[in-house]
């Protein structure tokens, strides 16, 4: 039951169309968790990343600010969230290091497109199904590619931020990762986890 009540309190609000919203919030400046983020990946100018929900595109333009021949796949299911993503990052797709999509993880249609780096933040299918979540993303990923999985802690005191990381390490083993680093920021108002792994055997 303590569990159950946990993934309930880590588990986003559903907006009025009933899709999950894993957004920033502002659609202007860039908060300093996504720009945590975004260093933490260590883009490289010919990186091939995708990110799953996507939300407002705030990572998405840090990314591509850092691309030269490489390129962002974006998806989120909510087609509100990828409809204000495409107008912050019109410059980026038009260009084509952006491509953006309105839908579901589980739904992609990825082709024989492969990944370097695959991200997600606050996005409740890694929590809640990670067996099913990491093997979508698993058969995409690149020769040595990684996942990065980030939470905030929201619903967590600041010293329990450890204990998140290693519960999101948790759920990447569960679905067949082997984890590389759980490292944990103090930003502002809540601190961030992030989780890097690869596949087992990979």
């Amino acid at each position: 039951r303590r569990v159950a009540s946990r993934l309930d309190a880590l588990r986003p609000e559903p907006t009025r169309s009933g899709a999950r919203c894993y957004c920033s919030g502002m659609a202007g400046k860039a908060s300093e968790r996504f720009v945590w983020a975004v260093d933490t990946l260590e883009v490289r100018p010919a990186d091939r990343l995708l990110e799953v929900g996507c939300g407002h595109g705030v990572a998405v333009s840090l990314v591509c600010e850092r691309l030269t021949t490489g390129t962002i796949t974006a998806i989120d299911r909510s087609p509100k969230m990828i409809e204000m993503a495409m107008r912050r990052n019109r410059d980026h797709v038009e260009a084509g290091s952006a491509v953006l999509e309105a839908v579901a993880l589980e739904d992609a249609d990825l082709g024989d497109r492969r990944f370097d780096k695959v991200f997600a933040f606050n996005v409740a299918p890694f929590w809640q199904q990670p067996e099913a979540a990491l093997g979508a993303v698993r058969e995409h990923l690149a020769r040595d590619g990684a996942v990065y999985l980030f939470w905030d802690a929201r619903h967590s005191a600041p010293e329990r931020a450890r204990g998140l990381g290693n519960e999101l390490a948790d759920r990447l083993r569960q679905g067949g990762f082997s984890v590389d680093r759980v490292l944990v920021e103090d930003l502002r108002p809540v601190p961030a986890v992030c989780a890097i792994a690869r596949p087992q055997g990979g």
